[in-house]
């Protein structure tokens, strides 16, 4: 459920950003992203190290049991990984590129929640890349459903989600390889493999922020 949900979040940015950097925050359409709403959030750069929430999904502040509007997004985290949170916020502005971070959460009941974050760069009415739309995505774990908040999350991993997605599943120049007398190793003809090279599409609409 959780790998479902991020591909379709990932899908729609990548349909609406443009081939050389990050979309618009005015060209998101709420209504195309119904049903992930309640788990969507959106980050707003105020300096090098402050990431203000400038709106944050139902679900979510559920999650944390406060409303998160305004509260600094690196500061969710132990202090000790302020610099790898703010080093891969840094790079998916930088790159313009999405990034996923992968935890765990304990809850006040000491149970364990595994998530993902997928955050993914938006620029702002002048056109500096400033805003990351962000999607908490969780496990299916009974602790939430029963209304647990989270405290104590951890990173375990960045990952840039778009080449984790480019090696999930055998490409077709893979797949017709050619075995050899060696267990692991594929004679591949050529590099092309049929994967489209660009992003496109487009919506309409805002992702509205007060």
């Amino acid at each position: 459920m959780r790998q479902t949900a991020a591909r379709t979040i990932l899908s729609y940015w990548q349909a609406i950003a443009p081939d050389d950097g990050a979309p618009a925050q005015a060209s998101v359409a709420p209504r195309a992203l119904k049903r992930f709403l309640p788990d969507i959030f959106l980050l707003e750069r105020l300096d090098r190290a402050v990431f203000a929430f400038r709106m944050a999904g139902t679900r979510l502040c559920a999650r944390y049991g406060r409303e998160l509007r305004d509260h600094d997004f690196v500061r969710l985290w132990p202090a000790a990984q302020h610099g790898d949170i703010l080093a891969a916020l840094g790079r998916c502005l930088q790159d313009a590129r999405p990034v996923t971070l992968e935890g765990a959460a304990a809850t006040l009941d000491g149970k364990t929640v595994s998530f993902q974050i997928l955050l993914m760069p938006l620029t702002d009415t002048e056109g500096r890349v400033t805003r990351l739309m962000g999607a908490m995505l969780t496990a299916d774990d009974q602790a939430l459903r029963d209304g647990q908040i989270l405290i104590n999350q951890t990173l375990d991993a960045a990952i840039d989600p778009l080449r984790a997605a480019a090696y999930a599943e055998p490409t077709p120049a893979f797949a017709m390889a050619r075995e050899t007398k060696v267990s692991f190793l594929r004679v591949v003809d050529g590099w092309k493999d049929g994967r489209p090279a660009s992003r496109d599409g487009a919506a309409s609409a805002t992702l509205a922020a007060g």
